[in-house]
């Protein structure tokens, strides 16, 4: 079984023009075959945002990468959150943010978690379907990783067993321009495009695409992360 990940992050036009730094952040690695990806938005409105979603992905990586054989999607949500608050010692106002996570080991075993707003789409067991909770729009999510174990979050197990099986997730900057009809057919295209490229090529695609994105006036950062099994 062969797992592929990838990602990428960049500064939306409004940032770019006022020379704001991006408030998303990305990481994307590898363990033991297995892989994790996490993206993070910050609120524009706090001063410090940029530097919360950075610690908001370092953060979700130990946590994983150092519990992921006994912790669950619950565990995680929970034990990040409170990570997080510590890092800036319950002084967080100005570094708040969202955070979307995803582990899949090396048997395609994994644990997909999300608070805030933002997109997780799964492919499991040959099924597709949304993990993020939808109101009357994705760009309705409040929740941030500081009430991430108390209120608006949630989790799934998955496990990916087929070739095109996967996770996708992204921050509202891209997920607030699709509509329901488009998500599988989307989730598909990163897929297929995934299967014929290195990481450092499909990386670059994706900041190709990101940077044209066809919502010219769609100010927001922009960043997207995905795991696929590839046989």
């Amino acid at each position: 079984m062969r797992l592929a990940s990838a990602g990428a992050s960049v500064r939306g036009p409004a940032h770019e023009q006022d020379g704001s730094p991006n408030q998303d952040a990305i990481s994307v690695r590898g363990r033991d075959g297995g892989r994790f990806i996490a993206v993070a938005d910050g609120l524009g409105s706090r001063r410090f945002s940029h530097i919360g979603s950075q610690r908001a992905v370092e953060l979700a990586r130990e946590v994983i990468l150092d519990g992921s054989a006994t912790l669950s999607s619950a565990d995680v949500l929970s034990r990040l959150s409170r990570n997080w608050r510590a890092e800036f010692s319950g002084c967080h106002d100005d570094y708040e943010t969202t955070c979307l996570w995803a582990w899949v080991d090396s048997y395609g075993r994994g644990i997909i978690g999300q608070a805030g707003d933002g997109l997780a789409l799964i492919r499991s067991q040959g099924r597709f379907r949304v993990l993020t909770v939808q109101g009357e729009g994705f760009g309705n999510q409040t929740t941030t990783l500081a009430q991430a174990d108390t209120v608006g979050a949630t989790g799934a197990d998955i496990e990916l067993i087929a070739p095109g099986d996967g996770v996708l997730l992204m921050t509202d900057g891209i997920s607030d321009d699709l509509i329901p009809e488009q998500l599988e057919p989307f989730f598909d295209a990163i897929y297929r495009r995934q299967r014929r490229s290195s990481k450092r090529r499909m990386k670059r695609w994706l900041e190709s695409e990101l940077q044209q994105w066809s919502t010219p006036r769609h100010g927001d950062d922009k960043t997207i992360a995905s795991i696929f099994r590839m046989d």
